[in-house]
């Protein structure tokens, strides 16, 4: 009697029975705890388990102007890992994190004038089946449409799956195969020699929140799977392309946070050129819209203050090479964009050298015998 009473107070009694029986442990379900804060633009609930370890836990903001957006990453940095089905405005994360970011027509528009979003986070414990994966989709999607109930934002609820339908983690092809596809940059601009023969994983669906094409290189004697990438024959990442729409799926977008410790730019809504990362902004439907283009995480390391052994600096040249290359792949993937979706005003990044060179970008280090290979590119 107790596990029903804690189960319907729950996240507004909007948890579905038959879903929770699939993602439960054998613990019964013995606390819950709610918060709304509307002038903040948050909520939080999770229910737990009679060891007080949460089962389930939503987190929700509301994105405008006068809210301060506290966006927990959670390692999201190289989203998506999979795009939601039925055009659900939304990835999954890793561990299995439920990201949906519906509009909300009610509220007003965020300080870049875009139409607000929600972003609602859902997070299961320990997920391991295909059916525990769906059923945490199903109450992502119902805790989507309450919490977007509660902040007013009006419009129709988003569909809930059905109990068969999964997120996508998205198609591997070779890089020859995307010419044509929303990955065609990939397949028309000149790409790290070591990607020349190399596939594509595209995550991308046309109007999604966010969408990512990655160029691998071949995996050469298991390398790939020690870099953590379980697709048979893919090695190590070279090359990201991601759009987003709005700044909430922009700080899921941005290849690693916080931004300005990577860029010294944090504005993902203006256009920016470095040697790690570069973007172009356009108008979609009256949203904001970026297209990225940066290093895969194993082929330009993270950037360091302090060179360390084994590692040295880029010099100026490379530097320069590398932001040529970004912005050689930033402007094929946002024109051919901006075409398929019919979007407007692209805002391209200026072309290395010109114009006001904008804030500092950290310098990169990388492993030397590596140093040359990286901005090899051909076509």
């Amino acid at each position: 009697m107790k596990e029903w009473w804690v189960v319907r107070q729950a996240c507004g009694g909007e948890l579905s029975w038959d879903d929770l029986d699939t993602v439960r442990t054998e613990e019964s379900f013995e606390t819950q705890r709610e918060s709304f804060d509307e002038e903040e633009g948050t909520y939080q609930c999770w229910l737990g388990n009679e060891e007080n370890r949460a089962v389930v836990r939503v987190t929700a903001y509301r994105a405008e102007a006068d809210v301060p957006i506290r966006v927990p990453l959670y390692g999201l940095a190289y989203a998506p890992l999979a795009l939601l089905p039925g055009e659900l405005p939304g990835v999954e994360g890793r561990h299995h994190r439920v990201y949906l970011m519906p509009t909300c027509p009610g509220a007003r528009e965020d300080s870049a004038g875009d139409r607000s979003r929600l972003l609602v986070e859902t997070q299961v414990d320990s997920i391991e089946s295909d059916a525990e994966r769906a059923a945490t989709l199903r109450l992502a999607v119902r805790m989507a449409n309450m919490v977007a109930e509660k902040f007013e934002c009006g419009g129709e609820p988003l569909t809930v799956p059905s109990q068969d339908e999964l997120p996508d983690p998205g198609t591997y092809v070779a890089r020859a195969e995307t010419k044509g596809t929303a990955c065609d940059a990939l397949a028309t601009a000149r790409v790290p020699a070591e990607g020349r023969e190399g596939t594509v994983r595209m995550a991308i669906a046309e109007g999604g929140v966010i969408g990512r094409c990655t160029l691998f290189a071949p995996d050469e004697g298991g390398q790939g799977a020690a870099a953590g990438n379980d697709h048979r024959g893919v090695g190590e990442a070279l090359v990201e392309l991601t759009t987003w729409r709005g700044h909430l799926a922009g700080a899921l977008g941005v290849q690693q946070s916080p931004l300005r410790l990577l860029t010294g730019h944090d504005d993902p809504g203006e256009p920016y050129l470095g040697h790690s990362q570069a973007w172009a902004v356009a108008d979609c439907d009256g949203e904001t819209t970026a297209y990225a283009a940066g290093w895969g995480e194993s082929y330009f390391p993270e950037l360091e203050e302090e060179e360390s052994e084994g590692r040295k600096r880029l010099s100026e040249a490379e530097e320069q090479n590398a932001r040529e290359l970004l912005r050689e792949y930033v402007t094929a993937f946002a024109q051919d964009q901006v075409r398929r979706e019919g979007c407007t005003d692209l805002r391209l990044p200026e072309e290395p050298g010109s114009g006001d060179p904008g804030p500092e970008e950290p310098r990169a280090g990388e492993p030397v015998k590596s140093a040359a290979g990286f901005l090899r590119a051909e076509p």
